[in-house]
């Protein structure tokens, strides 16, 4: 992580938050720290494209007010093939599509159901922005025994949660939605759904998950779709 000046004040107290967050939040982050508006992180790793592990690169860019992310992944199809994927959501709309060679559009999608889909996925990568935990004052927080936490906000007229369990360490070892919607054709379905993290790792002093895997629980059995690592993260100090 490369760090340069922060700026921003801290709009939502540590000790407001239940003991549990505070817990993983003092495992994750120095006790003293600005918010930067927006972190970018890179990553790589493989996803499951019609029953094929796929190869990408990405680039994902969070801010921290309003809590939203734009994602950017090139998968390598095959020689001289590639796609260029894009996810995201901001200001009440959801996003997702896909170009071939980043020209030819391959599909595209910004129905409620993806507003919903982006803002679980959003919460359920927290681990991997800890700080904006602090900028965010609409998250709401409860406790849900001594090793979990959940936390809940408004996707358009829709409700999106995300449990999450901690270690002994306090790091974050599993987020879980009970309904994420996704696509298949001719519409959406729902189905639980996971993040698995691990390889916990200190970048400019904050300590966030390394890798992670993602899996939807469908009804015919666990479908891992997405495996990943990240490569390098950068605090962005300035607004676009």
């Amino acid at each position: 992580m490369t760090r340069e000046k922060t700026k921003q004040a801290n709009p939502v107290a540590r000790t407001s938050l239940p003991p549990v967050v505070q817990r993983w939040l003092d495992s994750a982050l120095p006790e003293n720290l600005d918010i930067p508006p927006s972190i970018q992180i890179d990553q790589e790793g493989s996803m499951d494209i019609r029953g094929r592990w796929t190869p990408f690169t990405a680039k994902g860019v969070y801010k921290a007010s309003p809590l939203s992310f734009n994602w950017q992944a090139k998968f390598r199809m095959m020689p001289g093939v590639w796609i260029k994927a894009e996810d995201g959501h901001l200001d009440g709309q959801g996003w997702g599509n896909a170009r071939l060679w980043g020209i030819i559009s391959m599909g595209s999608r910004t129905d409620p159901q993806v507003l919903t889909s982006q803002i679980v996925r959003n919460l359920g990568e927290l681990p991997y922005i800890p700080s904006f935990v602090l900028a965010d004052p609409t998250l709401r927080w409860s406790e849900a025994g001594d090793t979990h936490f959940e936390v809940r906000t408004n996707a358009g007229e829709q409700e999106a949660m995300v449990r999450f369990e901690i270690n002994k360490q306090g790091d974050v070892l599993r987020a879980f939605s009970p309904s994420r919607p996704y696509d298949v054709p001719g519409g959406y379905a729902t189905a639980p759904w996971h993040y698995e993290f691990s390889d916990h790792q200190e970048f400019a002093g904050v300590r966030i998950p390394g890798t992670a895997s993602a899996s939807f629980e469908k009804d015919d059995g666990p479908w891992e779709y997405f495996q990943g690592k990240i490569t390098s993260m950068t605090l962005v100090t300035t607004s676009p």
